[in-house]
C-alpha cells in the first residue's frame, strides 16, 4: 500500500466498450470482481479471475468443452512419471461476455416466419426480457405481437393472436420502438412523415395500447424508414432511404414526443449504403448499427461522444445477411448485445445471430506445442480437437492441435 514503492507492470484492461467516461472503480474483497461507474448512469462488473477448464485424467481421457467465458485449460491427475498420460479435448467456440461484435457475427440458423400475419414485414422489437416480439409492417399497417418460450430465441416464438391496427396515424409504418418499461410505444410513418405515440396500461400488451393524439413531423429532413432512441430517452434518431441521411432530434422531456426538436445534426451513410432502413445503438451509445437493403448488410460506426451523431465515423465493420433475406428492413439486439436480428421483408421472417465476442482460450505454461504457439481460439461455432500428452507426470505436456475445425 505505499505509492512510494509503486511502478508499472505494463498490464491494462479497456473498458471503452461499455463506458467511454468512467468516473469510479472498487474491487471486491477478494479481488474477483471489478467495478466501474459511468457517466452514462450504469454500473459495470468484470471478472477478474481466470476461469479454468481443468481436464482431470483421473476421470477419463476425452472431454468436450464448450466455454462461455474466456477460459485457460488446464490438467490435472496425470498417471505417475514413465508411464503415458494422454487427452483429447473437443474444443467448441464459444462466446465471451462482450456483445454488440458483428464483426464475429454468425448466423445461428434460427429464423421465424411472419408471413401468415404480415406480408410485407418492416420493423422488429422485443419487450426488455425477449419474452415478447413485435412485428410491424405497411401492408395491414399494424403492430403483432408474439410469446418467445425462450428469451430471445426467435425458434420458439408463437403469434399470440394479439395486434394493434395503426392505420389512423398512418397507412404505411415502416418501425416499432417501446419505451424502457413498456408503457409507450413509438411507430414511424412514412407517409405522413411523422413519428407516434401510444400508450399501454399493461406494460408491454398490445391489447391495452391508445393512440396519445401525439406526434412529432420529421417531413423537414426526410421520410423515416427506420428510428431508435437512446438509452434513457431523451434522443431520438430517424433513418431515410430517400437521403441516406441520418437526423438527430431532442426531448426535453424523456420519451414524449410532444417535446421533441430537431438538433441541426444529421449523419451520411451513403459510402456505405445508399438504402439504409433499420438503425440500433449499443447500450452506451458508443457504437451505431444501420441495416440497409442496397447491399443486404449491417454496418458498424463508432461515436466518440455517445449518442452524438456529429461525432460518428465509420468502423470499416460490416456484416452482411444477404444468405438469409436480400431485402432487409429492421435490426434489433438483444439487451446486452449477445444477439442480432434481422426482419427480412423478402421472406417474411425475423433471422437471428450471434453477435458475441468468442471467447479467448489459454493453455497452462506446463503445455508446450510444436511451433511453440499455442493454437488460436476456435470461432464460435466451430469445433477444434486437441490432444495431450505427459510421460513424466505431468510436468510438462506435449499439446498438439489434431484438427483445426472438426464441424
Amino acid at each position: 500500500y505505499s505509492l512510494s514503492t509503486a511502478q508499472y507492470s505494463s498490464v491494462s484492461f479497456n473498458v471503452s466498450s461499455q463506458e467511454s467516461s468512467p468516473y469510479g472503480l472498487v474491487f471486491s474483497s477478494d479481488g474477483t470482481k471489478m467495478y466501474i461507474g459511468g457517466n452514462a448512469t450504469s454500473i459495470y462488473q468484470y471478472s477478474t479471475a481466470l476461469s479454468t477448464a481443468q481436464l482431470d485424467l483421473s476421470t477419463g481421457s476425452v472431454f468436450d468443452y464448450t466455454p462461455t467465458s474466456d477460459i485457460q485449460v488446464t490438467l490435472s491427475n496425470p498417471a505417475a512419471s514413465g508411464t503415458v498420460s494422454g487427452a483429447t479435448l473437443l474444443l467448441s467456440g464459444g462466446a465471451g461476455n462482450t456483445g454488440y461484435d458483428i464483426a464475429n457475427a454468425s448466423y445461428s440458423d434460427t429464423s421465424f416466419s411472419v408471413n401468415s400475419q404480415l406480408p410485407e414485414s418492416t420493423g422488429v422489437a422485443f419487450n426488455s426480457v425477449g419474452t415478447k416480439m413485435y412485428v410491424i409492417g405497411d401492408a395491414n399497417q399494424s403492430v403483432f405481437e408474439y410469446n418467445l418460450s425462450t428469451a430471445y430465441d426467435v425458434s420458439t416464438s408463437s403469434y399470440n393472436s394479439v395486434s394493434f391496427n395503426v392505420s389512423g396515424q398512418d397507412t404505411s409504418p415502416t418501425d416499432v420502438i417501446f419505451n424502457n418499461d413498456g408503457t409507450k410505444m413509438y411507430i414511424a410513418g412514412y407517409t405522413s412523415q411523422a413519428l407516434y405515440q401510444y400508450s399501454l396500461s399493461t406494460a408491454f400488451d398490445l391489447s391495452t395500447a391508445s393512440y396519445d393524439s401525439v406526434s412529432f413531423s420529421v417531413a423537414s429532413q426526410s421520410s423515416p424508414s427506420g428510428f431508435s432512441f437512446n438509452d434513457i430517452g431523451t434522443k431520438v434518431y430517424i433513418v431515410s432511404f430517400l437521403s441516406d441521411l441520418l437526423y438527430q432530434y431532442s426531448l426535453s422531456t424523456a420519451f414524449d414526443l410532444s417535446t421533441a426538436s430537431y438538433d441541426s445534426v444529421s449523419f451520411s451513410v451513403a459510402s456505405q449504403e445508399t438504402d439504409p432502413r433499420g438503425v440500433q445503438f449499443n447500450t452506451d451509445g458508443t457504437k451505431m448499427y444501420v441495416v440497409g437493403k442496397a447491399n443486404d448488410t449491417v454496418f458498424q460506426y463508432t461515436l466518440s461522444t455517445a449518442f452524438n451523431l456529429s461525432t460518428a465515423s465509420y468502423d470499416s465493420v460490416s456484416f452482411s445477411v444477404a444468405s438469409q433475406d436480400t431485402d432487409p428492413r429492421g435490426v434489433a439486439f438483444k439487451s446486452d448485445g449477445t444477439k442480432m436480428y434481422v426482419i427480412g421483408n423478402a421472406n417474411g421472417a425475423v433471422y437471428q445471430y450471434s453477435t458475441a465476442t468468442p471467447a479467448t482460450i489459454t493453455y497452462d505454461t506446463a503445455i508446450e506445442w510444436p511451433s511453440g504457439t499455442a493454437p488460436t481460439s476456435p470461432a464460435i461455432g466451430e469445433t477444434d480437437v486437441v490432444t495431450f500428452n505427459t510421460r513424466d507426470g505431468g510436468s510438462t505436456y506435449q499439446g498438439v492441435l489434431a484438427i483445426d475445425g472438426a464441424k
